[in-house]
């Protein structure tokens, strides 16, 4: 195996998996609008590092595969501008619905169901533009031309991107512990990982006992949280990177279906130099995105009614910090206020 392959493949890993949280959020936030509030609690600290890590990951292939990528930017040129013309409008979208002004006409839900519907399209996108990359799906053998109604024609590659959306969906409800209608979580998820498992057959992609030990773990998530309605987040994650990256191990240096990695990796001395980079880089990126799902972890760990807080138009909002200060020394606007044996200040 080669170190830079190996590194490459784990940063798209970590960047799927991330990905998929974003997926089911987009999913939650049209399907359940009473998610909003712990939907943007764990959406908000990651977005901006996960389209980080999406250019950290861009300009590591290009270092890595200088010969490949004129190849790639030739064939997929228009799904790819749409794609990062999409990328800037989900990021101003999710910050409107953030910070949207008192009175007016757009509220949160309807900005960040405009998020989702974006975001929705990316993720279509991406995934087509992986598997045609992974299975030469569209792509004519002297890669000169890529076929849109050619991909869209084939039943496996459709198959494998409805899949994924399958499993996404039926995954958001363990994540964000959605109980409307919860039953669909299992079945959801079952019939996406069939689909799925179908049409990596179809695509001639290499499949072996670990992907079916990982699809059993992943159905698994799904029917516990069913049946106790308990879920951990962190092994969603871990699912989601042991899948992308186990399709790539498992397909080693697959590349357009026939073609070998090997022949586009760039071998000058630069690539040394771009390892330490992405190693270094990828550590520092991967630990922001653990760190700020831990502390947005920490307020649901000591509060959970903190979702549940309203507040009315003439109130002051206060942020987590004083939200958990106050009610322990009575402060307010930085003076203390004693409290009678009746209640009263």
């Amino acid at each position: 195996m080669n170190i830079y392959i190996t590194l490459n493949y784990s940063l798209l890993a970590i960047l799927f998996a991330f990905l998929l949280a974003e997926a089911m959020s987009a999913i939650t936030f049209i399907y359940d609008r009473q998610s909003l509030p712990k939907v943007k609690k764990y959406l908000d600290p990651i977005w901006g590092v996960v389209g980080t890590f999406v250019v950290f990951f861009v300009v590591n292939a290009e270092v890595l595969y200088p010969s490949i990528m004129p190849y790639i930017d030739y064939l997929y040129v228009f799904p790819i501008l749409v794609a990062t013309l999409l990328f800037i409008g989900r990021n101003l979208f999710l910050v409107f619905s953030e910070y949207i002004w008192k009175d007016s006409k757009f509220s949160p839900l309807m900005l960040a169901r405009v998020y989702s519907l974006i975001t929705f399209i990316i993720l279509l996108i991406l995934l087509s533009i992986f598997v045609s990359i992974i299975s030469g799906v569209g792509v004519n053998s002297t890669l000169t031309s890529f076929s849109a109604a050619a991909f869209l024609s084939n039943i496996y590659a459709v198959g494998f991107i409805v899949g994924t959306l399958l499993i996404a969906f039926g995954l958001s409800f363990a994540f964000y512990k959605v109980d409307k209608m919860k039953f669909l979580s299992p079945i959801s998820t079952v019939i996406g990982l069939l689909l799925f498992i179908y049409s990596m057959h179809g695509l001639n992609l290499n499949i072996n006992y670990i992907t079916y030990i990982i699809a059993a773990a992943i159905a698994a998530v799904s029917i516990v949280y069913f049946i106790t309605g308990k879920t951990r987040r962190e092994a969603i994650f871990v699912a989601a990177f042991l899948s992308v990256i186990s399709i790539n191990f498992l397909n080693y240096g697959k590349v357009f279906g026939t073609k070998s990695l090997y022949t586009y990796l760039n071998n000058s001395a630069l690539s040394y130099a771009s390892v330490l980079v992405t190693i270094v880089g990828g550590v520092i990126l991967t630990a922001m995105l653990i760190f700020f799902l831990y502390m947005y972890k920490l307020p649901e760990d000591k509060n959970n009614d903190y979702n549940n807080v309203e507040y009315k138009d003439d109130e002051q909002k206060i942020g987590i910090a004083n939200l958990y200060i106050i009610p322990n020394n009575n402060k307010v606007n930085g003076k203390e206020h004693k409290t009678g044996k009746n209640g009263k200040r």
